[in-house]
C-alpha cells in the first residue's frame, strides 16, 4: 500500500492509501469537494514515489483538461453571472420606479378630475338646500296667510249666519 496525497486545483487536500497496478491507480479518484477527476494527479504522485523513478505518463485526457478548465473558469463565470443578474435587477428596479412614478401621476390627475367634478356637485347641493329653505319659509308664510284668510272667512260666515238668523227671527 502506498499513501497518496493530492492537492486539488480547487484548494482541497485529500489523501488515501492504494495498491498500485503497474505503477498506476487501479480505479479513478475524484476530489471530495469539487468532484474533479484526480486520477492523473494520483498517477503522477505514484510515479514519483515508486522507486524514485518518474515514469512517463500519457498526455492528459480531454475530460481532464475540461475538468481543469471548468475549475479555473468557474469563479470567473460565477462572477460574470452574478454581475449580469445584478444588472438585470437594477434595470427591472428602474422600470418599476418609472412605472410607479407614472402611476402616481395618473392617480394625481384622477384626483384632480374628481375634485373638479365634485366642486360643481357641492355647489348644486348648496343651491338646492338654500332653495329648499326658501320654499319652507314661503310655505310657513303661506300657512300663516291661509290661517288668516280662513279666520276671516269664518268670521264672514258667522256674520252671514247671524244676519240670516236675525232675518229668520223677524219673520
Amino acid at each position: 500500500m502506498v499513501p497518496v496525497k493530492i492537492f486539488c486545483v480547487c484548494g482541497q487536500k485529500y489523501a488515501f492509501d492504494v495498491e498500485p497496478v503497474g505503477g498506476r491507480m487501479p480505479v479513478p479518484v475524484f476530489c471530495p469537494a469539487c468532484k474533479r477527476n484526480g486520477t492523473d494527479d494520483a498517477n503522477q504522485f505514484l510515479a514519483k514515489i515508486l522507486n524514485g523513478k518518474t515514469q512517463p505518463l500519457p498526455p492528459p485526457s480531454v475530460n481532464t483538461l475540461l475538468n481543469s478548465l471548468q475549475t479555473q473558469l468557474e469563479p470567473h463565470l460565477t462572477e460574470a453571472l452574478k454581475t449580469a443578474v445584478v444588472q438585470e435587477l437594477a434595470a427591472q428596479r428602474r422600470q418599476l420606479l418609472a412605472a410607479q412614478q407614472e402611476a402616481s401621476a395618473e392617480i394625481t390627475a384622477l384626483i384632480r378630475r374628481l375634485e373638479n367634478a365634485h366642486a360643481p356637485m357641492i355647489e348644486r347641493l348648496r343651491a338646492y338646500e338654500e332653495r329648499l329653505q326658501e320654499l319652507q319659509k314661503e310655505l310657513a308664510e303661506q300657512t300663516e296667510q291661509n290661517r288668516e284668510l280662513l279666520k276671516l272667512k269664518i268670521e264672514m260666515m258667522r256674520k252671514q249666519m247671524e244676519s240670516e238668523r236675525s232675518r229668520i227671527n223677524f219673520n
